[in-house]
């Protein structure tokens, strides 16, 4: 009873906070019960229906149970690329989310989808799977296009690749946006990692490619945020 007291009271809430039709109660009603896989297929085939295929909520309620799908130990074969396609159904959440509404409600959701892609990111760079770690910085800048660190990480990776023209094309269209980077204030420890990570593998490439002088420049404007001593040592080598 004291379920359904709980789903009830969400429901009540959510309608005052998300200001969604009843349509949707059906799915918060699953997403409580933790009935992810059901969800999941009620969610998507609002994605698919005239009246709601440009609704970023749809597309929000299929990503978030795919992520839980995901993170499940017992996945079946249907859902072995839950975690892709949460992110893919996310990406078109935010295209379609042109009010900004749906990012501003959902931040605690798409923060953690954010810091587990970085997660993984930096665990596929770190193992050396480059390729891997590409198609992640690629997902990643579908969701947050305009994010310094998965740019500059994508350039690491590129060099890394031998795509030496990539990388720089990368690096030349983004450096502005780098040098406009005044303050890391509002990052959480893993966006941190991110960008100090990034930074300090684009200096290691730039510097295997005999640009040293272009990572010192990079190193010089991390060094206001990061002045541990891998990172101080790095910048003594070039």
């Amino acid at each position: 009873m004291k379920k359904y007291l709980l789903i009830l009271t969400l429901i009540f809430c959510a309608s005052k906070i998300y200001g969604q039709p009843p349509l949707y109660d059906d799915l918060l009603i699953l997403y409580v019960d933790g009935n992810y896989k059901k969800l999941a297929s009620k969610a998507e085939k609002y994605t698919l229906k005239e009246e709601t295929k440009n609704d970023p909520y749809a597309y929000l309620w299929t990503s978030k149970a795919l992520y839980k799908i995901s993170q499940q130990n017992d996945q079946d074969e249907m859902y072995k690329n839950a975690y892709k396609d949460c992110i893919s159904f996310m990406s078109k959440c935010i295209k379609k989310d042109k009010t900004h509404d749906v990012y501003n409600k959902e931040k605690e959701f798409i923060f953690e989808l954010k810091n587990s892609i970085i997660e993984n990111t930096i665990n596929e760079y770190s193992s050396k799977n480059y390729k891997k770690a590409q198609d992640y910085c690629k997902k990643f800048l579908s969701i947050f296009p305009d994010d310094i660190s998965a740019k500059l990480m994508d350039v690491a990776c590129k060099f890394q690749l031998k795509d030496i023209p990539g990388a720089t094309t990368v690096l030349n269209e983004n450096q502005r946006a780098i040098d406009l980077i005044n303050t890391i204030d509002s990052y959480n420890d893993k966006e941190k990692e991110f960008l100090r990570t990034s930074i300090m593998e684009t200096i290691k490439c730039l510097k295997e490619n005999k640009q040293s002088e272009r990572g010192k420049t990079i190193g010089e404007k991390g060094k206001k945020w990061f002045n541990d001593n891998d990172f101080i040592l790095l910048l003594n080598t070039l």
